[in-house]
């Protein structure tokens, strides 16, 4: 207990050294929440040319967790409470993880993989930021605990499972990835398949309402959002960079990839409809990939190493980023090597331990091939890394002991 309340004391100092509460940016998060308070529902409008219109380009867990405090305001306490609000949530995963490897190793790895993600920059620094980030990593920590440790016969416990699934899902869609991911698991251990049945419809019902609405305003099925779209044409287009940018010459002057289309073409768009946008830039995506396999596979090797290292400056904003990058690429680069040596002994050890390097396999693919690769897009990936780099330095001090003590 001692432990986790030093690593949420570390993340409130954090919040308050980087002091992003005063004006933070929310992204398209908070427009949409401002968009709430304001009555206009769950919309937009800064991709219409001003066009108000019900969205469905976000998960909506995070943008209705902003308007529960900006119904109260804008001014920085609130901010600081969101983020404060954060560390708690960090502080929780941390936990999770924690309890993840004991449950997969032993007590000596997840003392250890607890220690280096309570001091884990990257994560630390998350914190700060108003965007999903930190939430979605808490619930899918959450999850995989679960999928790990109820495997005992009540189907309570397949239940809450199956909700804490659908939670991450509406969080951020890229936790599709869990149902192919929980599938192979379980074919792999020889589980009951009636309880992955359960945990996938129990999933699904919880992810419904927000489905149903989709439908409603769009008149098509959309199971959370249409961003998969327009993202999967950002990573694959004749002008794709690997990031979300065409061009990066300062933080003050960039052109986002949209904006790299024709002036035509962006003009027609905006008076488009949200569904009628995805079609054009899926359409696009596979147009450019069939028509251009030579670019797309050097667009793949280029995304690969954007997404396992860092993306350049001059291909990036260079913002705050770029002022604790030094600190990012020192604290990252030993969770690289000893997290992918022990995912090899993991293996070796343990079949259960398929289930969270099956997660850092599949979304490290779907981001590598359907989008591009910032940082944040990382952190998934990364809280696992951290994991399996502590059963390599357990591994590694028992060598030494053992050789210590011949």
């Amino acid at each position: 207990m001692k432990k986790l309340i030093i690593f949420f004391a570390i993340r409130v100092f954090c919040i308050i050294l980087v002091a992003n509460f005063f004006e933070p940016r929310d992204y398209e998060y908070g427009e949409i929440a401002r968009n709430l308070v304001l009555g206009n529902g769950f919309s937009r409008s800064l991709d219409t040319g001003g066009r108000l219109y019900l969205t469905s380009s976000h998960a909506p867990v995070y943008p209705f967790f902003l308007f529960l405090f900006y119904k109260l305001g804008y001014h920085p306490v609130l901010f600081f409470i969101i983020q404060v609000i954060q560390a708690i949530l960090a502080t929780f995963t941390i936990l999770f993880v924690k309890k993840t490897a004991e449950v997969l190793c032993n007590r000596d790895v997840a003392e250890i993989a607890s220690w280096l993600l309570g001091f884990y920059p990257p994560f630390i620094y998350h914190c700060t930021k108003l965007s999903p980030t930190i939430m979605f990593l808490f619930f899918l920590s959450f999850t995989l605990f679960l999928i790990l440790k109820e495997s005992d016969k009540k189907k309570l416990s397949w239940i809450r499972t199956g909700l804490c699934l659908g939670i991450t899902i509406l969080t951020d869609p890229i936790a599709f990835v869990l149902y192919p991911v929980i599938f192979v698991w379980f074919l792999l251990k020889k589980l009951s398949f009636l309880k992955f049945i359960l945990i996938i419809t129990i999933s699904i019902l919880t992810i419904a309402p927000w489905t149903i609405r989709n439908y409603i305003v769009h008149k098509r099925v959309v199971p959370v959002t249409t961003q998969f779209a327009v993202n999967f044409w950002i990573g694959n287009n004749p002008n794709a960079t690997g990031t979300d940018f065409y061009q990066v010459k300062s933080a003050d002057d960039y052109t986002l990839m949209t904006h790299s289309l024709p002036a035509d073409i962006q003009d027609s768009l905006k008076n488009l409809s949200e569904i009628e946008r995805a079609d054009f830039y899926l359409g696009k995506a596979i147009e450019f990939i069939r028509s251009n396999p030579v670019q797309f596979f050097k667009l793949l090797i280029k995304k690969f190493y954007y997404y396992w290292w860092f993306i350049p400056s001059n291909e990036y904003l260079p913002t705050d980023r770029e002022k604790y990058k030094t600190l990012l690429v020192i604290s990252y680069v030993p969770i690289l090597f000893f997290g992918l040596f022990g995912i090899a002994l993991a293996l070796s050890f343990s079949k259960d331990n398929l289930l969270p390097i099956l997660v850092v396999g599949f979304i490290s693919l779907l981001y590598i091939v359907a989008h591009v690769g910032p940082l944040r897009y990382r952190m998934p990936v990364e809280i696992y890394l951290v994991l399996y780099a502590a059963v390599s330095l357990n591994f590694c001090y028992k060598k030494v002991m053992g050789i210590m003590s011949t």
